[in-house]
């Protein structure tokens, strides 16, 4: 039998996230949390899943813990984490229903993204997935050509639709994943809605290189926001080419 604790901290280095951040999510000593993920078989269900939700672990993650033995976690209780509509349109693709924030709305968005009411008078963008991976997911419509360098491959131009997961605070002292994901939305306090790449990473001082792919550096040179300014981070899962 696999060892469920062995690939609880293969999941955290893949993350980026310490045994001491984890323990301290958990609110147990790091010493605790060591002899737990010792075990063969993570020996608290509860905790087992504080830990699946701190990491946003896929179905297919859950799945591959589950089948390491002990008690298994329903992958339903995290429909919470769930887009409001999910729709299989043929087997293995599935259609999602989230929030999109169109070019007139980012005003708005900045001062009301936590309000429910707010957030239901935004009209409603679908797309397709291979998988129905738990998350909040939200669209925004790009204004501007600072991402866009013309290559069709990777250019995000003004007017299209990118697609974004959010990125849980808890996860923001660690190194964001920029290995894995190119292209990222910072819903930035002052400066409003963001789409940029990450050239660099301060973790101590929370300081965010931003770069953008139009080549011209005159107009649009890298420059550092910090964390601590910005309200919401997603990672752009989609871009919705005509």
């Amino acid at each position: 039998m696999k060892n469920q604790g062995l690939y609880i901290k293969s999941i955290l280095k893949e993350r980026g996230i310490t045994i001491q951040e984890l323990a301290n999510h958990l609110e147990m000593s790091r010493v605790t949390l060591g002899q737990r993920l010792k075990e063969e078989v993570y020996p608290n269900t509860d905790e087992k899943i504080k830990i699946i939700e701190y990491l946003k672990m896929t179905p297919e993650e859950i799945a591959s813990l589950n089948s390491m033995g002990g008690n298994a976690v329903d992958l339903g209780a995290f429909e919470e984490d769930q887009v409001s509509e999910l729709v299989e349109i043929s087997p293995g693709r599935y259609r999602m229903k989230v929030e999109l924030v169109p070019i007139y709305a980012q005003a708005g968005y900045l001062t009301e993204y936590a309000d429910p009411h707010y957030l239901e008078e935004l009209p409603v963008h679908y797309f397709t997935t291979n998988q129905p991976a738990k998350g909040k997911y939200r669209a925004f419509e790009v204004y501007g050509d600072s991402m866009d360098n013309g290559d069709i491959a990777e250019a995000i131009p003004s007017g299209i639709i990118v697609v974004g997961r959010e990125v849980g605070r808890q996860h923001w002292k660690s190194k964001l994943h920029n290995h894995k994901w190119k292209n990222w939305v910072f819903v930035h306090r002052t400066e409003g809605i963001i789409v940029k790449q990450i050239a660099h990473q301060d973790l101590e001082t929370g300081d965010i290189t931003l770069h953008s792919l139009n080549p011209d550096k005159d107009k649009y040179p890298d420059f550092v926001i910090n964390l601590n300014d910005v309200a919401q981070i997603y990672n752009v899962i989609k871009r919705e080419i005509d």
